[in-house]
């Protein structure tokens, strides 16, 4: 695997388990976390875990929404 795949990939898995980390905090450690913060955590691991979603996936959503469905 070339130098820059392996990169993305490991920034991938990186923002995943960031992600997931922060939402299971949110929803089983809410006292860890000051009330008004507590939505602005579940927020962040939404966020880090769009962010390991690959730029070529995101580009393509808007045309599998617009794709025609023929077996309808």
């Amino acid at each position: 695997m070339e130098k820059r795949k392996r990169w993305v990939v490991f920034r991938g898995r990186l923002c995943i388990i960031v992600g997931v980390t922060a939402m299971l905090v949110a929803m089983f450690l809410p006292q860890q976390i000051p009330a008004g913060l507590s939505p602005l955590v579940v927020v962040f691991g939404v966020g880090f875990i769009a962010l390991a979603i690959p730029t070529k996936v995101w580009r393509k959503l808007p045309e599998w929404f617009r794709r025609e469905d023929t077996w309808m």
